[in-house]
């Protein structure tokens, strides 16, 4: 068996919710409400992505684990993992209670995990990609975005390349968060709703918030930020470039590189410019390695944090880049490849590499959009196609359809299976309150006219000047009513309806 297999053991697959048998009295309504309550844990629960151990800590990195004593490694799982990390935190609140029960308490990780064994000029070794997701500010794309009062961000991942050949081992961490300030981007119907910067006198204290928590995490950083300076974009872009460049804290740099300007008409080789200015920093940084004889010979010492505004297309590309570039480092110190060998690009673990990466990428575009990644052409195979912008175009139409229309239920999910949101039965539920009726009739309005615009376009009358008359009317009124929609669109989305509501959006 693989060795970090042997350590990993599950994948959870199933799960069962034993539920208090409700009172026999309980109304229709409580009943009804139970069970969409539980339709939203099964929504959460039945992710594909929930990893545990009987035997390893997979909540810390090989580095933190390295770096732990002997009272550290007596603690149950539960007690010593990454909180960060235990996404069933809140459902094991009861047990933890009992110190005799912790030892039960096994941690579920959320995120993406792929083991492969690889050999490159005749030598195998063992590569390990794990992604962990932070569950502090969970959401999905349009409903959760920025930092909030205590720093947390959004879509925050931590991703860990490990290698292990001939009994070496070593890895290398990098992070995706969301930019660190006070905004919001929320779904209104339209293709790409507009970026809203609030609480404009505290975002230089939630940066700083933000930064301690990565430096005394992971020591150095380097912001890379990879959004538009025009567009939409271009606000948020110039706030955290103000904000990030006045150096408030030692041993953070920022890099502002504007990819979709750098790399448009399919120029992708200006990477390399980004790239270019990292490379120090990333000799400097170095990677955790341990050596046959188990001694940690080399540590970690900074980190590069990326986004961009999902932090998932371009963010990915460039962490691809990253790994590629430290690997060689770590196969050329293992002795997988000599001083003057690089990996070759034809080779099989190239293919196998760049593979990884990208289903990296689309596993963390999933939970975050219910999506795969864009430009995953890009990370699978080098190249930029042509076929590659089509079926993107494709996968952005699906996440519009997603976002509007089915985010706010998965969004609830979340919220519900973390914590966020506490059912207390002597309140009512937020989940009991109806719907805005703009919501309702709206659509339906809009649909009786279409259909009466159908039957007047096929069932002809008795004279063209009636029909052509009836038809104008029909479609000035759906033209009245889709502006409309532009209107109260905000009613007209899918919204989270137990924490991350609109009312409390607005608030904001």
């Amino acid at each position: 068996k693989q060795w970090y297999q042997r350590r990993v053991r599950g994948k959870m697959s199933k799960y069962e919710l034993i539920p208090f048998h409700e009172s026999r009295s309980a109304s229709e309504a409580t009943k009804q409400l139970n069970a969409t309550y539980l339709s939203l844990l099964h929504k959460a629960l039945s992710a594909d992505s929930f990893y545990f151990s009987y035997t390893y800590d997979l909540s810390h990195t090989m580095q933190r684990l390295a770096n732990t004593d002997q009272s550290f490694k007596n603690l149950t799982f539960i007690e010593r993992a990454d909180e960060r990390f235990v996404w069933n935190r809140y459902l094991l609140a009861q047990v933890e209670i009992c110190s005799e029960l912790t030892g039960f308490a096994l941690p579920l990780i959320y995120g993406v995990l792929s083991i492969t064994t690889c050999s490159l000029f005749g030598k195998t070794f063992e590569f390990v990609l794990f992604s962990r997701r932070n569950w502090n500010r969970i959401g999905v794309r349009y409903f959760v975005r920025g930092a909030d009062d205590n720093g947390n961000v959004a879509n925050n991942v931590e991703t860990e390349q490990i290698v292990r050949y001939n009994g070496q081992i070593a890895s290398h961490v990098n992070t995706r968060g969301s930019i660190p300030l006070f905004w919001s981007q929320r779904s209104n119907i339209t293709y790409k709703p507009y970026v809203k910067l609030f609480n404009h006198d505290q975002q230089k204290e939630v940066f700083i918030k933000h930064m301690q928590q990565q430096i005394a995490l992971y020591g150095k950083n380097i912001l890379v930020s990879l959004i538009d300076n025009k567009g939409k974009e271009k606000e948020i872009c110039q706030s955290f470039t103000y904000v990030a460049s006045q150096k408030l804290l030692p041993g953070v740099r920022y890099i502002h590189f504007d990819f979709h300007k750098e790399c448009s008409k399919m120029r992708w080789e200006n990477l390399g410019l980004l790239m270019d200015q990292i490379s120090e920093d990333l000799d400097s940084f170095g990677y955790y390695f341990k050596d046959r004889e188990g001694q940690v010979t080399n540590t970690q010492s900074g980190v590069v944090r990326t986004n961009c505004i999902d932090c998932l297309d371009r963010t990915n590309v460039v962490q691809g880049l990253i790994a590629r570039n430290i690997l060689t480092k770590q196969l050329h110190k293992m002795g997988v490849l000599t001083d003057d060998q690089e990996i070759p690009s034809n080779s099989q673990f190239e293919y196998v590499f760049k593979n990884r990466w990208a289903d990296n990428g689309d596993g963390i575009a999933y939970q975050y959009t219910s999506t795969p990644a864009l430009k995953s052409d890009y990370t699978r195979t080098g190249v930029r196609t042509r076929a590659g912008l089509l079926h993107d175009g494709y996968k952005s139409m699906q996440r519009y359809v997603q976002n509007n229309f089915l985010d706010g239920h998965r969004q609830d999910s979340y919220d519900l299976l973390v914590g966020n949101h506490r059912y207390v039965s002597s309140e009512e539920s937020p989940l009991a309150k109806p719907k805005h009726p703009v919501g309702v009739f709206l659509p339906a309005v809009i649909g009786i006219f279409i259909a009466l615009l159908i039957l007047k376009l096929v069932i002809p009358e008795e004279t063209w000047m009636s029909q052509l008359s009836h038809i104008g009317l029909y479609i000035a009124v759906i033209a009245f009513l889709l502006k409309q929609v532009v209107v109260w669109g905000d009613y007209l989305v899918d919204q989270p309806r137990l924490y991350h509501t609109l009312n409390k959006a607005k608030a904001e």
